[in-house]
């Protein structure tokens, strides 16, 4: 019997072992999420015209991208098993005295001509799969602001400065893909594009 019940005990903890074995607390693999980094996926542009106070946040990314790491190409709409948008944010603030205030976003301050936006406290930016050009594509033009000085970064509730997190909007159960796209072309070592409006 001492046997049986020594056998029963070690088949029990070899089989709890064997399992905390194939377990992970990795977060991303539990939702199935894979990452990947690839330099000014989203830009910011202005116009030359020093009259044109305009700012536009554009994305223009090529559905096979060229990733750090990957010595060919990774198809981002094969991956994600047909990803229809890609999603990153941004948010505005004002410079008030020394300090800098977030500003409520408006319907009417975002004007989006390519891909999607939903404001409020920040903008969420959602880059639409064209079909026909095979990019994901995005282009809003900031406007109807107040007169001040302002800043722009990206990443609402990111602890990133100078990188842009776009995430795939991946159905069923398909992988999400993460991109962390480096804007080294707009923004200071902080983070930030300044502009004024005036």
């Amino acid at each position: 019997m001492k046997t049986r019940t020594l056998q029963y005990f070690f088949f029990m903890a070899l089989a709890t072992v064997l399992m905390a074995a194939d377990c992970s607390n990795k977060d991303s693999e539990f939702y199935n999420d894979v990452f990947a980094t690839s330099p000014n996926l989203v830009v910011i542009e202005t116009s030359d015209v020093p009259e044109d106070q305009s700012v536009f946040v554009v994305a223009d990314i090529d559905r096979l991208l060229s990733v750090t790491g990957l010595s060919k190409p990774l198809d981002i709409y094969k991956t994600t098993g047909g990803a229809a948008k890609l999603n990153f944010s941004y948010e505005i603030e004002k410079q008030n005295g020394d300090d800098w205030d977030y500003i409520e976003i408006a319907s009417n301050q975002i004007l989006t001509s390519i891909g999607n936006s939903e404001t409020g406290s920040f903008v969420l930016a959602k880059s639409v799969y064209n079909e026909i050009t095979q990019t994901y594509e995005y282009r809003a033009v900031i406007q109807n602001l107040a007169s001040g000085n302002y800043r722009l970064s990206f990443g609402y509730n990111s602890d990133e400065s100078n990188i842009v997190e776009l995430r795939s909007e991946s159905a069923n159960n398909n992988l999400f893909l993460n991109l962390n796209s480096p804007n080294t072309l707009n923004l200071d070592a902080n983070g930030y594009f300044y502009f004024t409006v005036n």
